[in-house]
């Protein structure tokens, strides 16, 4: 998904798996503003797909974000939307249990402020540099901020698959930001499923080959 007013998005559901539970969306606000975002549903099958479901409805039925509030507005709406996962999925004892990632950028007046929650991600394609602006929500990484794991250890660890934090939890922390766009600026929001299967190098030649 590009920052120069052009936007793409794209979902696949591969070849071993009978759902996609994988959602985003491309979003224009009443102000101009543009909400991009990506989910990847937890939980099995079926209350993964219905919880990336539910949050992308609710993002989809965003229409207003206030100026100079950017941060904590999107803050709220993951927290919110948390709550209201999390209640359902206590009340049907089919989806107990479900939840979903998170990235969601709003792209207003040449920034991008960000909220994130899981595993999903942002990139940033820079002089065609790729870089990683959000950091994965897993046990790896609170146990790297313990002193539990060293850095050396946190690539090939077990708990760097295990998610720390979801919307759906109940008791999701999201992390926010923001950063100036600069011309040619390329952001790309992606699941496990795009950037946990294709190398880094790939995909900075692929976002790099587009640009041409």
């Amino acid at each position: 998904m590009m920052a120069n007013d052009s936007y793409f998005g794209t979902s696949d559901i591969e070849y071993v798996r009978k759902t996609n539970e994988d959602r985003y969306l491309i979003k224009e606000l009443k102000d101009g503003s543009v909400l991009l975002a990506v989910a990847d549903g937890l939980g099995g099958e079926a209350a993964g797909d219905y919880a990336a479901e539910t949050l992308q409805k609710n993002l989809t039925g965003l229409t207003h974000i206030s100026r100079n509030d950017e941060q904590r507005e999107l803050d709220q709406l993951a927290r919110e939307i948390d709550r209201s996962i999390y209640a359902e999925g206590q009340e049907n004892k089919s989806l107990e249990g479900m939840g979903s990632t998170l990235v969601g950028v709003l792209l207003r007046d040449r920034i991008a402020y960000w909220v994130h929650v899981g595993d999903s991600r942002l990139y940033l394609l820079r002089d065609r540099k790729l870089t990683q602006v959000t950091e994965d929500q897993t046990l790896a990484r609170f146990l790297l901020d313990e002193g539990e794991i060293t850095a050396e250890q946190l690539p090939s660890h077990y708990s760097r698959h295990v998610m720390d934090q979801c919307v759906g939890c109940g008791y999701t922390e999201p992390e926010t930001g923001r950063f100036k766009l600069l011309a040619g600026d390329i952001l790309m929001l992606s699941t496990d499923g795009l950037h946990g299967e294709v190398p880094w190098n790939t995909l900075q030649l692929i976002l790099n080959t587009d640009t041409n």
